[in-house]
C-alpha cells in the first residue's frame, strides 16, 4: 500500500511521492494508484479543469482507496490532527465529474468539495458511473455550479452503493435535484442543503433503475417543496427517512403514479421537537400519525395519544389495498385460540364492510419452524359476499362511526404477532388505534 500526495501548487516532478513532488490533479493520483493506497490531498488544493473529469479508483472491498484532505504543513505521514475539509476539485462550463471504474471498486473521499460545471448549460455530477461500485463521501461537499434546471447529482448505475456521511449538497437552479438509480445512504449531516438556491424536489429517482434511499440524521429543513419525487415510468423506489429535521411545510413524498412505483416510509421526522411522527406513502394511499382523533386509553408514545390516519387514493381496491405499517405485540399463548382486536373509526355513516378494511395477522402457527401463518377478518374467499364489521367501542376524539377489526387464530409458538391494516375502499379516511388487545 503506497502513500500518494496531491497538491495543485506543487512545483516538483509530479510523481506523488511527497508534498514537494505531489501530483497536480486527483485524477493523476488515482490513475497511478493500486488497491489499498492512500491519497493525501493538500488543504490548499484548488484544482480546476475545463474538460470533463473522470475519477476512476482501483480500490477493492478488502483494500479500498482512501482520498483524504490534510494539512500539508503537518505531520508526514499525516495524522488525525491534520485532517481538513478545504480542498476543491472543479470543472467549468458544461463539463461533468464522474466517479467510476472499469471493475468493482471501493473508494472513500474525505474533506473535499467537488463542483461540476459553470454557466447556464446542464451538466452532471455522477457519483456512481459504473455498475457495482461503492463510494463513500465523508465530510465532503457536492455542488452543481450550472444554472440550468437539467443539472443533476446522479447515481445511475445498478448494483452500486453511494454513502454520504456529513456531506452537503448545493444547487444553482430550483429544477435541479439528486437523481438516484441505485442504493444511496445519507447520514449525519447538519444543514445538508447549502447555498441560496433550494430545489423544488430534492430526489427525482431515475426512471429506468430500482432505487433504495436511506436518510438518517440529516437536516433537510431547507427543502420547502418535496423531498421524494414521483416517477411516472416503470421503476421501483424504496425510501426510508429516520430521525431527520424537515421544514414544517414540506411534502415528504409525492404519491407514486403506478403501483410498482414504490414505498416511502418515515419515522421521527419533524420541524421541531415532536419525535413521534411516522408514516407510509404508497400508490394506494398514505398513513400518518393523528393526535386529535384518538381513542381514549388507546395507543400512545408514552406521552402523546396517537392514532393512525389512513387516507386511500382512488387507486385502492379489494385486491390491491393500502397496507399499513406492521403493529407488533408479543404473544405467550400456545395451542389455544387467541383473538387480536383493533379499534377504528371513520365518517362513512355505517360500519365499513370487510372488503372495505380488514385486519391481517401474521403469527407462528407451526410448532416445528418459524414459518409464518396468516389469518384475517376479510372475505373468506375471493367469491364470498362481503359483510359488515362489528361496531367498535371506546371514546374517540372525533369522526362518527366506530368499528372493530378482530381476528381469531391459534399460535403454536410464543413470539411476536404482526398485524397489518388493509384499507381497500377508495378515496376514504380511516382512523386506527394501533394498540392490539389479545384475548
Amino acid at each position: 500500500m503506497t502513500l500518494r500526495y496531491v497538491r495543485s501548487g506543487a512545483g516538483g516532478a509530479a510523481t506523488g511521492v511527497d508534498w514537494a513532488n505531489a501530483y497536480l490533479t486527483l485524477a493523476a493520483a488515482l490513475t497511478a494508484s493500486a488497491a489499498g493506497d492512500t491519497i493525501y490531498v493538500s488543504e490548499d488544493h484548488a484544482e480546476t479543469q475545463a474538460t470533463s473529469m473522470t475519477l476512476a479508483s482501483p480500490g477493492t472491498a478488502a483494500a479500498p482507496v482512501r482520498v483524504i484532505c490534510v494539512n500539508h504543513s503537518g505531520s508526514v505521514p499525516p495524522v488525525s490532527a491534520d485532517i481538513r475539509t478545504t480542498a476543491t476539485v472543479t470543472t467549468t462550463g458544461t463539463q461533468f465529474i464522474t466517479f467510476q471504474t472499469t471493475a468493482d471498486s471501493f473508494t472513500v473521499y474525505d474533506g473535499i468539495t467537488f463542483s461540476a460545471g459553470t454557466g447556464s448549460s446542464a451538466t452532471t455530477l455522477t457519483l456512481a458511473g459504473s455498475n457495482r461500485m461503492s463510494v463513500k463521501f465523508r465530510n465532503c461537499a457536492l455542488r452543481l455550479g450550472v444554472t440550468q434546471n437539467g443539472g443533476r447529482i446522479s447515481t445511475p448505475n445498478n448494483g452500486s452503493r453511494v454513502e454520504l456521511d456529513n456531506t452537503t449538497v448545493q444547487f444553482a437552479a430550483t429544477g435541479q435535484a439528486i437523481q438516484p438509480g441505485c442504493e444511496i445512504v445519507w447520514r449525519n449531516t447538519p444543514s445538508a442543503i447549502t447555498g441560496a438556491t433550494i430545489p423544488t424536489t430534492l430526489f427525482t429517482p431515475l426512471a429506468t433503475n430500482g432505487t433504495d434511499i436511506l436518510i438518517e440524521g440529516v437536516d433537510l429543513s431547507a427543502i420547502t417543496g418535496t423531498i421524494i419525487g414521483n416517477v411516472t415510468t416503470a421503476t421501483s423506489v424504496r425510501a426510508r427517512l429516520h430521525d431527520c429535521k424537515i421544514n414544517a411545510s414540506v411534502t415528504i413524498a409525492a404519491t407514486q403514479s403506478n403501483r410498482g412505483g414504490g414505498t416511502v416510509e418515515y419515522t421521527r421526522l419533524d420541524s421541531g421537537g415532536t419525535n413521534y411522527k411516522h408514516g407510509r406513502i404508497r400508490y394506494e394511499g398514505s398513513q400518518t400519525e393523528e393526535t386529535t382523533i384518538v381513542l381514549s386509553g388507546g395507543a400512545s408514545d408514552g406521552t402523546t395519544p396517537i392514532a393512525w390516519k389512513t387516507v386511500t387514493t382512488a387507486n385502492a381496491s379489494e385486491h390491491f389495498p393500502f397496507e399499513s405499517l406492521p403493529i407488533a405485540i408479543w404473544n405467550d399463548t400456545v395451542g389455544s385460540p387467541v383473538t387480536a382486536t383493533i379499534q377504528g373509526i371513520w365518517g362513512g355513516g355505517a360500519v365499513p364492510n370487510n372488503d372495505d378494511i380488514w385486519l391481517d395477522v401474521e403469527y407462528l402457527g407451526d410448532a416445528s419452524s418459524p414459518k409464518a401463518s396468516f389469518a384475517n377478518n376479510g372475505k373468506a374467499t375471493i367469491l364470498a359476499s362481503n359483510a359488515a364489521l362489528s361496531a367498535g367501542s371506546g371514546t374517540w376524539g372525533g369522526s362518527t362511526t366506530k368499528f372493530q377489526l378482530a381476528v381469531t387464530f391459534t399460535p403454536q409458538q410464543k413470539g411476536y404477532i404482526f398485524a397489518r391494516i388493509k384499507a381497500a375502499k377508495a378515496s376514504s379516511t380511516f382512523y386506527i388505534d394501533p394498540k392490539i388487545t389479545l384475548s
